[in-house]
């Protein structure tokens, strides 16, 4: 079993492992369909300490990654007790999926640039999930998910080059209050600072 001990190091590793970036290692690592312990300890998982580094001006990986990640992953009471860990105590967030579609892209966006991957290599492992570009054809006529995934890649990039914070698509912000549910019902005291970020 996986863990690190700490809920906000726990769900960093969660999103790492989702990610495009280390989904492509790992295939290139397994010969079958088995995913034994021994290659999951050689997989390129970034140290804790990885996400503290600067993403952009203002924010390290870990401040923009895990508002996102508690978003895409809090959307039922119950995982309360996570989001409690995690330091958010307000309800569950809507599914929304073209909400969530875009917060996946710039978590995306955001491990290319962790791993140190170019554009040209960002592309390339875009275009390696088949799956994903025939689902997005058929629902929106192109591969949306590449393209908004560059798209937020190169923002990410011209903002950390100007030295400036990064814009987030998202409105309102990752894991705000506004998307998430009503809390009617629930004896939910009130809203943490798990909304800040970039």
């Amino acid at each position: 079993m996986l863990h690190t001990g700490d809920a906000n190091d726990e769900l960093l590793l969660v999103a790492t492992l989702n990610s495009f970036a280390l989904d492509f290692a790992a295939r290139t690592a397994i010969g079958g369909t088995d995913l034994s312990y021994f290659i999951i300890k050689q997989l390129p998982v970034p140290e804790p300490a990885a996400f503290r580094a600067d993403l952009h001006a203002g924010a390290t990986y870990a401040d923009f990654i895990l508002p996102r990640a508690l978003e895409l992953s809090y959307t039922s009471w119950d995982l309360q007790p996570l989001a409690a860990d995690l330091g958010y105590d307000g309800p569950p967030f809507r599914w929304e999926p073209a909400r969530r579609l875009l917060v996946r892209c710039e978590l995306e966006a955001a491990f290319f640039h962790l791993y140190g991957l170019d554009r040209d290599e960002a592309g390339y492992i875009m275009d390696s999930f088949p799956g994903v570009m025939r689902e997005d054809i058929q629902e929106y006529g192109e591969y949306r998910t590449r393209r908004v995934v560059l798209e937020i890649y190169d923002a990410i990039a011209a903002a950390r080059a100007a030295g400036r914070p990064y814009n987030t698509r998202l409105a309102p912000p990752p894991a705000s209050p506004a998307v998430a549910h009503s809390d009617a019902g629930h004896s939910v005291a009130g809203h943490s600072a798990a909304t800040a970020s970039q």
